[in-house]
């Protein structure tokens, strides 16, 4: 399945993967970089899945990740990456951002492309 990356979703990506600056998991920078641009090899990895628009925007849903941890953590150790997100947020942040992550959010692609090429410094 091809996942549609609209403009919105490349901004906010742009920010996560600059946020980390390296996989959060492994700590390593993919060996694919160019120079000048430390995050060509980093993904960003939605906790809870992108179809969760309530939590697709969310920076404590996401973190940078190589293309191997992203598929393991996706799919191989579902445990692992939820044990890592709680020591990264904590018990109560985890718990909030699991009930973000059940709230209804409308849509709005135009305002979060607008919000993160602010941030980005665009």
């Amino acid at each position: 399945m091809k996942i549609k990356i609209d403009r919105a979703d490349a901004e906010f990506s742009k920010y996560i993967r600059l946020r980390d600056g390296e996989c959060v998991r492994c700590h390593r920078l993919p060996s694919n970089n160019v120079e000048g641009e430390p995050i060509v090899g980093l993904q960003n990895s939605h906790y809870f899945g992108r179809g969760k628009e309530s939590t697709r925007f969310d920076p404590d849903n996401c973190d940078a990740l190589c293309f191997g941890c992203h598929q393991y953590w996706g799919s191989t150790d579902r445990e692992a990456y939820r044990e890592f997100k709680v020591k990264q947020l904590g018990e109560k942040g985890f718990k909030l951002l699991t009930l973000r992550a059940s709230l209804h959010k409308k849509k709005d692609r135009t305002l979060e492309l607008i919000k993160w090429k602010k941030i980005n410094g665009i």
